[in-house]
């Protein structure tokens, strides 16, 4: 079986939601904390040793590529300075093998995921969403690592789930389970943000894959539905001809493409910090005495 060896990160959404910010700035820049959201989803690879990351961007977001790129006159300064933490930080961002594509049309996330073919091809890939992310710690196993370990065991592609429950439903891809065994779920119908009636389980679709060689090709051979290529009717095909698992995840995950998401995932990280996490937990408990 082929191992895992590249991944793909869809970068090149507009942002509305986080105008005006993201009229200068690229969403996937928009930081938490200290970090941009794209470095923490990069750092997610660590765990499975990924060789080539793909960066699909919008046009005009050099900033990403500046920001994975050296910087050789804040080096020196910070070098001059005797700043090694700061060093050291510095180095983290430019650690990847990273590549750049610009996708000029958007055409969804299939059309992204396709502009990544040329350094793809028929090789199986791990596709992570910009707009969550995927938080482990201590003993958990992170998101990807349980995708790459079922897929390598299994050759098939392999979702990442989570329950979800009453009009939550509408807001995510929903998946039929046929079957069950060791928390890996047989995957046989797919429906894209059903109501509450048409849900076909609790079990809603996430940002992490894991996807086989053969996807590729197949993106290729769907049809557009208005201006976009949906990524969720390649999944649709591999759920019916028995080629697709799902599994849930240890850890907890931030949607940080709403503005809400965004804030409790600042929160949540600034209290697991060990820099400023007393501090965050401090003024957290002063703030709900004022609230009450």
């Amino acid at each position: 079986m082929m191992k895992l060896k590249k991944a793909i990160i869809p970068a090149a959404g507009l942002g509305t939601r986080f105008l005006p910010i993201t009229k200068a700035v690229p969403k996937p820049m928009l930081s938490v904390l200290d970090k941009p959201t794209i470095q923490y989803i990069a750092e997610e690879l660590e765990s499975i040793g990924i060789e080539d990351i793909i960066i699909v961007v919008s046009p005009g977001s050099d900033v990403i590529e500046r920001h994975f790129g050296r910087n050789s006159a804040l080096e020196e300064r910070l070098i001059a300075d005797k700043k090694e933490k700061l060093i050291e930080i510095e180095k983290a961002t430019r650690k990847f093998n990273v590549t750049f594509v610009t996708q000029y049309v958007p055409n969804g996330l299939a059309g992204a995921i396709l502009c990544a073919e040329p350094y793809v091809k028929d090789q199986p890939f791990a596709l992570l969403l910009g707009d969550e992310l995927l938080y482990a710690e201590g003993n958990q196993k992170p998101c990807i690592k349980r995708l790459a370990e079922i897929f390598e065991d299994t050759g098939k592609s392999v979702i990442a789930t989570m329950e979800v429950f009453g009009d939550d439903l509408s807001k995510y891809g929903n998946i039929g389970i046929e079957s069950e065994e060791d928390g890996v779920m047989q995957v046989n119908a797919i429906k894209e943000k059903p109501s509450v009636n048409e849900a076909l389980s609790n079990n809603a679709i996430i940002g992490r894959y894991v996807m086989s060689g053969k996807v590729m090709a197949m993106l290729k051979t769907l049809q557009p539905k208005g201006n976009e290529i949906y990524f969720t009717d390649a999944l649709e095909i591999l759920a019916k001809n028995g080629e697709l698992l799902a599994t849930c995840f240890e850890g907890e995950r931030f949607d940080v493409g709403d503005k809400l998401g965004y804030i409790k995932a600042n929160v949540e990280l600034a209290l697991k910090s060990a820099e400023i996490g007393d501090d965050t937990a401090q003024f957290i408990k002063e703030l709900a005495e004022r609230l009450k």
